[in-house]
């Protein structure tokens, strides 16, 4: 059909319909004569993009999304993003209502200036800096520690020495992990993504708190673990060659000199955490020096 019609049909101008096709949003088939040949399909796409427009999804996420094989979960990592701008337009209400009450512009610009430092969590700022499932996966490995805003030069100098670490090395994420970040953030499912991480730390926390206690109560486990960890079947399994990918990841990359050492810069809670975990590390290779090969601190 051509794009008059078009236009009724999705209640869009020309304009709109033309500057989503140059931004390859929409194919349609291109006639002898010049003429565009707009497809059903096309017509479905348009009006998926009117919907995601009004909802306030970006052009470059609509691209996403629409190539998404989950597009809940594409989505609902937008909304995710939205919601962490939501939190902090308090801070702006702020700023808006002293300027009501007193328009006093020197105040509110020299407020303004240090907003950006104090405006978003570095968890917050790390999920910005990296877009898509690589920044998800950096938020949910280090975030719970990373809760607080950069309120010194110091954190300001680690925070964007992690940033330029994390930006330069190649960290390849499986399609297992990445389409698990995925699931993750499915909004159709309602997922919780701050409780799934307290849930995931939650048993490292139960061993920090009492490890010869977590340990012997949970032994048998452990040593099964262990004995599957070394088995050829791990080792030749894709989880098995990404765990080695890792390793040898954190050993040439810098990992320990730059990330773990600001990381430690930006968190106090963090260096503490890390105290803990190499203190119950040592007792459990005391306890099971089998886990040796398989056991590695992070």
């Amino acid at each position: 059909m051509q794009i008059k019609e078009v236009c009724e049909k999705c209640k869009l101008t020309k304009k709109a319909i033309e500057y989503y096709e140059s931004k390859n949003l929409i194919h349609p088939q291109i006639l002898e004569n010049g003429y565009r040949d707009y497809s059903d399909a096309d017509i479905a796409v348009l009006k998926e993009i009117s919907v995601l427009r009004k909802c306030g999804v970006s052009i470059a996420d609509i691209a996403e999304i629409l190539t998404s094989s989950n597009k809940p979960a594409a989505l609902a990592k937008c909304k995710y993003i939205t919601e962490l701008r939501m939190q902090r337009l308090n801070d702006i209400q702020k700023c808006m209502d002293s300027l009501i009450a007193n328009y006093d512009i020197n105040r509110e610009f020299d407020y303004l200036q240090t907003l950006d430092e104090y405006l978003y969590t570095i968890k917050e700022k790390l999920v910005f800096a990296f877009p898509g499932n690589y920044g998800l996966y950096v938020s949910m490995h280090l975030g719970r520690f990373l809760n607080g805003t950069i309120d010194t030069d110091e954190k300001k100098y680690a925070y964007d020495a992690i940033v330029q670490y994390l930006d330069r090395v190649d960290l390849y994420l499986p399609a297992e992990l990445s389409e698990f970040l995925e699931v993750l953030f499915n909004a159709s499912e309602k997922i919780d993504a701050a409780k799934i991480e307290e849930e995931t730390n939650g048993k490292m926390h139960e061993m920090l708190a009492d490890t010869d206690g977590y340990l012997e109560r949970n032994r048998e486990e452990i040593e099964q673990y262990i004995e599957f960890k070394s088995s050829d079947e791990y080792q030749n399994s894709e989880a098995g060659k990404f765990q080695r990918y890792m390793l040898n990841f954190q050993k040439e990359s810098g990992y320990q000199e730059v990330l773990i050492a600001n990381m430690k810069i930006l968190s106090p809670a963090y260096a503490e955490y890390l105290k803990k975990v190499e203190a119950a590390n040592d007792i459990m290779l005391k306890k099971f020096p089998k886990a040796k090969d398989m056991y590695e601190l992070n």
